[in-house]
């Protein structure tokens, strides 16, 4: 991943964010690329060890599983059982069709096109289901040669660490929520630690109820700065829900180039306005 200062970077949350497409189907992450981005999935383990693209811990949300089956945590469910039902007609009947993919097909779709990248974000943090996640993960991103081309995201530094030591190709980034506070605090644990197998650190910018002139999000300018000038091309900021051109100007112009959003068309459609 050569950076490239005249480019702009941008990661397809979800795929399209459940706004554009059905998030963490084949639909949403040929979407993403689509439109010149990296689409996003996350990644989970069923109960028979396969690895699949699907945000949450069940699939009440996304498919139209029946209650007896939505409400039970996929680890608890075989992959079989995943694939019956439909993962698109919940966000639209013209999707229709899509089922939960397991990571496999994605990584089979790279592997047409070296070029292609993907952000994955794993899940399944407790104890016991980590490790087997991350062995069976980084054996399937081998077994298909995209190690180069996947960025592996999370909220943990320290699974970045395990991850980045147990398969030191793949790229890793650190996403950071919360509060202000708890963002920049959290960000300069990671800084003294010299941002230390982490090739990208995200920052999320939450909407503020009433915007400030220009600038709408809830972390400082001066900390946005801060974090600028300490990463360079490495940060990446997430501008949480709605957006504007005047909000993305002010990014550009503190010379953020990577971007996360959940709206990919209305992203491109505002940058090939400003650049």
């Amino acid at each position: 991943m050569i950076f490239d200062p005249e480019k702009i970077y941008w990661q397809a949350h979800r795929g399209g964010g459940g706004y554009e497409a059905p998030d963490n189907t084949l639909f949403a992450v040929k979407y993403g690329w689509s439109l010149g981005g990296i689409p996003e999935v996350d990644i989970r383990m069923t109960g028979d060890g396969k690895v699949i693209c699907l945000h949450d811990n069940t699939l009440a949300r996304t498919t139209d599983a029946p209650e007896a089956i939505a409400d039970k945590p996929v680890k608890m469910l075989d992959f079989a059982t995943v694939k019956k039902f439909d993962a698109g007609r919940k966000f639209s009947e013209a999707h229709a069709g899509e089922k939960v993919p397991a990571l496999s097909e994605v990584l089979e779709l790279m592997r047409l096109d070296p070029e292609k990248m993907l952000y994955a974000d794993i899940k399944n943090y407790d104890e016991e289901l980590f490790p087997l996640l991350l062995k069976e993960f980084g054996k399937l991103v081998y077994e298909y040669g995209a190690a180069s081309q996947i960025i592996v995201a999370n909220g943990y530094y320290e699974f970045n660490c395990k991850i980045k030591e147990a398969y030191p190709e793949i790229k890793t980034m650190l996403w950071i929520g919360y509060t202000p506070e708890e963002r920049m605090e959290h960000f300069r644990r990671v800084e003294e630690k010299d941002f230390a197998n982490l090739d990208l650190v995200q920052l999320h910018l939450y909407p503020l109820d009433e915007p400030q002139g220009n600038w709408m999000y809830d972390l400082p300018l001066a900390d946005l700065k801060y974090a600028v000038d300490a990463l360079g091309s490495r940060l990446e900021v997430f501008p949480v829900g709605n957006f504007t051109k005047s909000a993305i100007k002010t990014l550009l112009d503190l010379n953020i180039r990577r971007f996360t959003t959940d709206e990919p068309a209305r992203f491109c459609k505002i940058m090939s306005e400003l650049v």
